[in-house]
This record gives structure tokens, sequence and C-alpha cells, in this order.
């Protein structure tokens, strides 16, 4: 019965140790998964960046377009009145024109260049997430080892213990009467 309790006790200290290596390994590879899901959010963050750029360009470029277009409406239907189109408050009206529309495009190279930061910073915090899910694996593999080093300290504890206690008793299993020495 006390070989069979010292058996067990190595079996125990066996199979924890085994399933605190497998946790960790688990651990390990789902954090690798989630890292890597991380690292392609951050690329798909990055090309929206670039998308939300080239977009936000185009569109200042078709705004220009659109105020050339009234630019030269308006110098049609003024020199269609009679109006000198070269000066005086024609001129003015024209660059008027010219400047709202300028602004225009600025602003809309601006909402685009401040949603292309919003795709960067989010692409920097996937780098980042993923980082940590990386550090998170390692950590988790670590843990595994060292609750599979604890497991096998505490059996081999446990085991020596009952050993001792099993000695001192004086059980045969512990001790072998033909020969007069310890079991084993």
């Amino acid at each position: 019965m006390a070989a069979a309790s010292l058996a067990l006790t190595a079996l125990q200290g066996v199979t924890q140790a085994a399933g605190s290596i497998f946790g960790g390994m688990a651990n390990q590879s789902m954090y690798n998964y989630q890292a890597q899901v991380a690292q392609m959010n951050a690329q798909i963050a990055k090309q929206n960046a670039a998308y939300e750029g080239a977009l936000g360009e185009v569109q200042a470029q078709q705004q220009g377009m659109k105020t050339r277009a009234v630019i030269s409406q308006t110098r049609a239907t003024q020199g269609a009145s009679g109006l000198d189109v070269n000066t005086g408050s024609a001129a003015s009206v024209r660059s008027s024109e010219l400047q709202l529309g300028q602004y225009d495009q600025q602003i809309i190279r601006s909402n685009a260049a401040r949603r292309a930061y919003g795709f960067e910073v989010e692409a920097a915090g996937d780098i980042a997430q993923a980082g940590a899910y990386r550090a998170a694996g390692a950590n988790s593999m670590t843990a595994g080892l060292l609750g599979a080093f604890t497991s096998i300290l505490g059996a081999g504890g446990s085991f020596a213990s009952k050993w001792q206690q099993g000695k001192s008793t004086g059980m045969p299993e512990f001790y072998s009467a033909s020969t007069g020495s310890d079991w084993g």
C-alpha cells in the first residue's frame, strides 16, 4: 500500500508538470495567434491611412476643378454683361471665389489628414497590442515551465516525506527483512 502511495505521488507530480507545460504552450499559441491578428489589423489600418490621404487629394483636386469652373462661369457672365473683367469689382469677385475654393481644398486635405492620422494611431495601437500578446505568450510559457518545476519539486518533497515516514514506521515495503537494506 505504501509503495502504491509513493507511485501515485510521483505520477501526480509528473502529471501536474506535464499539464503546466502543455497549458503554457497552449496559452503561448493563443497569444501568438492574437498577436498575428493584431499585426494584420495594423497593416489594414496603415493601408486605410494611405487610402484616406489619396482620397483627400483626389477630392481636393476635384474641388479645384469645380472652383475653376465657377470662376470661368463668373468671368463669362461678367464679360457677357459688358463689364471689364480684368479690373474692379469683377476681378475682386473672381479673386474671392478663388480664395474660397482654395480654402475648401485645404479643408478637404485637412479632413483627410485627420482621418488618415486616426488610422495611423489605430495601427500603432495594434502594433503595441501585438507586442503585448507576444510578451504574454512568452510569459505563459515561462509560467508553465515554472509550474512544472514547482510540481516536480512538490511531488519530490511529498515522495521523500512518505518514504521517510514509511522507513521510520518499519513498513515492509520500505525495509527488506531478508537483506536488511532499504527498498529498491
